[in-house]
């Protein structure tokens, strides 16, 4: 008799040549694997990923940020940004300097890096401390990046070392178990 091919005819084929403890003792291994690996990706690239993003984002401002009033996504999500994390542009404040947003507007800096954004001070022009903020934003978002990657990183890391004693003690069956 033919035997039918089931899209999980190989998954099971497998299945039934391991029996139940070979199999979760496999599964566990790469979970286990997959879980390092990300961890270590994570830890390993995250200098080379600072310096690309910092450069992409800097160039990418100053080519397409329009302003405070302007609707597109890419102006708003700046403007929240800014706002929120209360910075200015990317490095500093000078990011806006030969910008396509200086040309259109004749502004050194829009309304979001403003301290009090209904002030007459805050006129795109007077680059006071006391009128914007003239740190840049990248370094607050760096600092919850890196947050969330070393915080990513140690639950892979303390999800490894849980599961590490379970993959053991399988192995350890397996072994005893022929």
């Amino acid at each position: 008799m033919a035997e039918t091919h089931t899209p999980y005819y190989s998954l099971k084929k497998m299945f039934s040549f391991f029996n139940g403890v070979t199999a979760c003792f496999l599964v566990t291994v790469i979970i286990l694997i997959v879980e390092i690996t990300a961890a270590t990706v994570a830890f390993a690239f995250f200098q080379i990923v600072r310096e690309v993003a910092l450069e992409h984002n800097f160039v990418s401002l100053r080519k397409n940020y329009r302003g405070y009033e302007e609707r597109d996504d890419y102006s708003m999500r700046w403007n929240l940004v800014m706002e929120e994390l209360k910075c200015c542009g990317v490095k500093n404040y000078t990011d806006f300097s030969g910008s396509s947003f200086e040309r259109a507007t004749g502004h050194t800096y829009p309304r979001s890096c403003c301290k009090s954004l209904g002030t007459v001070d805050c006129n795109g022009r007077n680059v006071s401390a006391d009128v914007i903020h003239q740190e840049g934003c990248f370094p607050k978002l760096l600092k919850i990046t890196k947050t969330q990657s070393t915080n990513l990183s140690g639950g892979c890391l303390g999800a490894a070392v849980m599961q590490l004693p379970g993959t053991l003690a399988t192995l350890l069956l397996f072994i005893k178990l022929g």
